[in-house]
């Protein structure tokens, strides 16, 4: 295993399916993954190195509870980052990883946002919190170049 660090942070479902895409990588770097903890995701910690936070209360919005989870996930990304501190935190999406992003740029790691691949023609809130703050902003669809002057389209991870 490579000796620099990766944390590779994302939301369950659709945000994690992409990054598992990028298994390749994992045997380059020493990483860790950080989703949201579900029955789905628990099933992982016998393939992967990963760690988990609080999901998103199941449904429930941007209510109160989801502001307590926010606040709850700030510190435990703080304690993963600094017990794994990586040199680059790469995301794609969504509301899991903004204090991870946030907490490593005022750390000095390299913050890489990949935007959802779900997102074809429209913005996405917690990509337009980290997008000011992200050294790379990856695209996979030309259409949200209109939105996200500095990304870099790549086409699809999958």
């Amino acid at each position: 295993m490579y000796n620099k660090k990766i944390i590779l942070i994302c939301s369950d479902g659709g945000h994690l399916a992409q990054i598992l895409e990028l298994e390749e990588m994992f045997l380059r770097y020493n990483y860790l993954i950080v989703t949201e903890e579900s029955p789905a995701t628990i099933s992982l910690k016998d393939k992967y190195n990963i760690r988990f936070l609080k999901g998103r209360p199941k449904g429930q919005n941007r209510n109160l509870a989801f502001f307590f989870s926010l606040i709850a996930n700030t510190y435990y990304s703080l304690r993963i980052l600094f017990e794994h501190y990586p040199k680059a935190i790469i995301t794609t999406g969504s509301h899991t990883a903004i204090p991870m992003c946030i907490l490593g740029k005022i750390a000095r790691v390299k913050v890489l946002w990949i935007l959802t691949y779900a997102r074809m023609n429209s913005r996405a809130l917690s990509a337009d919190i980290i997008y000011p703050i992200a050294d790379k902003f990856i695209l996979q669809w030309p259409g949200v170049q209109k939105y996200y002057k500095k990304g870099i389209y790549i086409g699809g991870i999958y």
